[in-house]
């Protein structure tokens, strides 16, 4: 049985090569379509206006307007319209991916990391994130980043007190669901999450894996695995994933943020409070 395409894919790449690629990767899937392609800047925001895709594929290398201008102008004109960048350095850490990340990317693709000619060879991981990729929406009148989508928060030595007093200073009615990393010994995380309960105007929870994120409440991932915000069929889920083999603390602080990052792009809210050590 056929599928109607559910999303609809402009793809821009400067590389006519790289264009019939990526619409060979998504012919591959029936719920997929491109409706378009660009190889400058400028026709992609042309594009944008005119054909109100769901996704833009972008590459960050493009002539007449680069691509990180691009990302910016489709996010501030078009925030229903979501954005995966598709680089030939957007390498984990790197500064680009930071960048992009930053001014709204949905998710990030390396297409470095195969052969030119076997680009292919990307059609899993590039079909999955663009039906995972979450445009912001329309926003209503006067809404802006001051609304966040979550706010997270790490802290290590001397965070129980400080954890206290900045959540305690919080509404009860803050907009955003809240997930804090605390470095501590595992027996001592649950009897810190009571107290937080008992003492803030939240909901507080021990946070072991699926759970939805609410507004009002807070989330402490329990030892183990790294914890990562992620859209999961329009709900906000927090995803354990095993950590590095090298990781210094575990769940990590710096996983949890490029997470959020990744996830809400300027909604997202990081504070990092006391402690010490590279997490």
């Amino acid at each position: 049985m056929s599928v109607s395409p559910s999303r609809r894919v402009l793809v821009v790449d400067d590389s006519a090569f790289v264009r019939r690629a990526f619409r060979r990767v998504i012919a591959l899937a029936e719920d997929v379509e491109v409706v378009g392609e660009a190889s400058d800047g400028a026709t992609a925001l042309q594009l944008v206006a005119e054909l109100s895709p769901d996704v833009v594929l972008l590459d960050l290398a493009l002539p007449v307007v680069d691509g990180l201008t691009v990302l910016e102008t489709i996010r501030r004109e078009h925030p229903s319209v979501s954005v995966i960048v598709i680089s030939g350095s957007a390498q984990q850490g790197a500064e680009v991916t930071r960048r992009a990340l930053a001014a709204g990317a949905a998710d990030v693709v390396d297409k470095s990391a195969v052969q030119a000619m076997s680009i292919h060879d990307l059609a899993r991981d590039v079909l999955a994130k663009i039906r995972d990729a979450r445009g912001q929406g329309p926003r209503p009148p006067g809404a802006g980043r001051s609304t966040p989508e979550i706010l997270v928060i790490g802290a290590s030595t001397g965070g129980p007190q400080a954890l206290l007093t900045l959540l305690g200073a919080l509404p009860g009615d803050y907009p955003a669901p809240i997930v804090v990393v605390q470095h501590i010994s595992g027996p001592f995380l649950e009897p810190l999450a009571r107290r937080l309960d008992e003492l803030t105007p939240f909901s507080t929870h021990l946070a072991r894996g699926g759970e939805s994120l609410e507004p009002g409440c807070v989330y402490l991932p329990a030892p183990g695995r790294d914890a990562v915000p992620e859209w999961r069929d329009d709900r906000l889920v927090l995803v354990r994933r095993p950590a590095a083999p090298d990781a210094p603390h575990v769940p990590s602080v710096d996983a949890l943020f490029m997470g959020a990052a990744k996830a809400c792009g300027p909604r997202a809210v990081g504070v990092l409070l006391t402690g010490m050590g590279r997490d």
